[in-house]
């Protein structure tokens, strides 16, 4: 099985060789369907736009809950425990690297 890296460089390399995707493939010994969903893939991530973090307003916080984190689940793929005075910079960072990861 092959990485994200992988594919996207077999990606750029069909789009600029002028070949089908069938006859890249071939070329290559790749399957078609595979590079058509990564191409695919790979469309989509670079037009989508860059999600923004938005700040939730104050509220009161129960004395019993103010040591239990606050758990978020990113598309399915990821929990994130937030911790009372968990540092805005180190969320985003976290999250920087988990849409690299996709």
């Amino acid at each position: 099985m092959h990485d994200r890296e992988f594919w996207r460089q077999h990606v750029e390399a069909w789009r600029t060789s002028g070949l089908t995707q069938t006859k890249y493939c071939k070329r290559h010994h790749l399957k078609t369907g595979t590079l058509g969903y990564w191409s695919s893939m790979l469309r989509q991530k670079a037009t989508a736009s860059e999600p923004e973090l938005v700040e939730v307003g104050r509220v009161e916080v129960k004395k019993e809950w103010q040591s239990r984190p606050i758990e978020l689940v990113v598309e399915g793929r990821y929990l994130l425990r937030l911790w009372p005075g968990t540092d805005r910079d180190h969320m985003r960072e976290v999250l920087s690297v988990l849409e690299c990861r996709q």
